[in-house]
């Protein structure tokens, strides 16, 4: 796991990444240390990956996993369980949330209701669903 060369340590107010018109932004009024860490191409080149983490706070506090996607939420899913139990170590001790951003995501009720219960009984962790753009402050 190469976090070093596949990280940016930022102190930044706003910090975001953006993909096909989809953008995850994280607000950072604090000014708190960030590890932006690039996942697809770079931390995991080959298999299903998710596309970024944020490591939150030295030591690590928090830790944000970020699929930017179309309309496949399971396969958004699968990706994010994969980098999940790829970082499982290097994680174990930190609270975790994955943050799906999606052009289009199931009505509120049944649907994607069913896909973050299921995550959550899987994986033991959150996953917040999000259309075009996710908002969140640490």
């Amino acid at each position: 796991m190469d976090f070093e060369n596949c990280g940016q340590l930022r102190k930044d107010k706003i910090i975001s990444v953006a993909e096909n018109n989809r953008k995850f932004i994280l607000k950072n009024p604090q000014n708190k240390l960030v590890n932006q860490v690039k996942v697809d191409g770079c931390l995991i080149t080959k298999g299903k990956r998710c596309d970024y983490l944020f490591e939150i706070n030295s030591p690590m506090q928090r830790v944000f996993y970020v699929e930017l996607k179309g309309k496949d939420i399971e396969k958004a899913c699968e990706q994010l369980k994969i980098t999940l139990n790829y970082c499982k170590k290097r994680h174990q001790n930190t609270l975790k949330e994955c943050h799906i951003v999606a052009s289009r995501i199931p009505k509120l009720s049944t649907g994607s209701q069913a896909f973050k219960k299921k995550f959550r009984n899987e994986t033991k962790v959150t996953l917040k669903l999000h259309t075009q753009q996710a908002n969140l402050s640490i």
